[in-house]
């Protein structure tokens, strides 16, 4: 059972940390994703539907969901600024909650331009990370020194093809709980993987991430 705490000293657990559903703009039920994502060899999975199209029932359909994958409960908000709008997921546990800046590359900006964006943008929630990848598919031009942040690999996705695409790998220790996943996360301890790519090292603030690709 990958929730029991009695586990080996060292464990990789593979997370997604972006996915959509039928309670806004997705294809499938949220069990249909959690099924999706355990057939992928996934441990964790997080919920980020739209705010401005989520159904009422979100949050009640996502505690209804039975999977052997811990579930986080988590929201894609959007947030306005001086370029308009963009999206930022909300990813909570019990006691740690984590944001990330989601694929800059939607936003239609230069770098430089994304650098002043995210700037902004972190005044208003306090940014943790920023996604590296656009719909899981990986955009090299964000995972760069300049931009402060942890970078994270996700899908994005809509349906089931766009499931197992991009993804992190946590390394965790013999407590694992929801809380201890997000707070490994927020410290760094992870890869970032993308389907059909090479490996590389890329160092960033708060650490070093070993970036495999698989």
């Amino acid at each position: 059972n990958i929730q029991s705490r009695n586990v080996k000293k060292q464990m990789i657990l593979k997370g997604q940390l972006h996915t959509h559903t039928s309670m806004s703009d997705g294809k499938l039920t949220p069990q249909e994703v959690a099924n999706e994502y355990s057939r992928l060899g996934f441990h964790f999975l997080a919920f980020t539907d739209h705010d401005h199209l989520v159904r009422p029932s979100y949050w009640d359909e996502i505690q209804k969901v039975r999977s052997n994958l811990f579930i986080f409960s988590g929201i894609e908000l959007t947030v306005h600024c001086s370029k308009g709008y963009v999206h930022v997921n909300k990813i909570e546990a019990r006691d740690e909650i984590i944001h990330i800046f989601n694929h800059p590359a939607d936003c239609d900006l230069t770098v430089r331009e994304t650098i002043g964006c995210v700037k902004e943008v972190a005044e208003k929630y306090p940014i943790d990370a920023i996604e590296i990848t656009n719909h899981g598919f990986y955009t090299p031009q964000f995972d760069i020194l300049e931009i402060p942040y942890l970078k994270i690999a996700a899908d994005d996705s809509h349906n089931r093809m766009g499931c197992g695409r991009g993804w992190i790998e946590v390394e965790m220790g013999n407590d694992i709980t929801h809380d201890t996943i997000l707070k490994t996360i927020k410290s760094g301890k992870y890869r970032n993987c993308f389907t059909g790519k090479k490996s590389q090292k890329n160092n960033i603030t708060g650490g070093t991430q070993d970036l495999r690709f698989s």
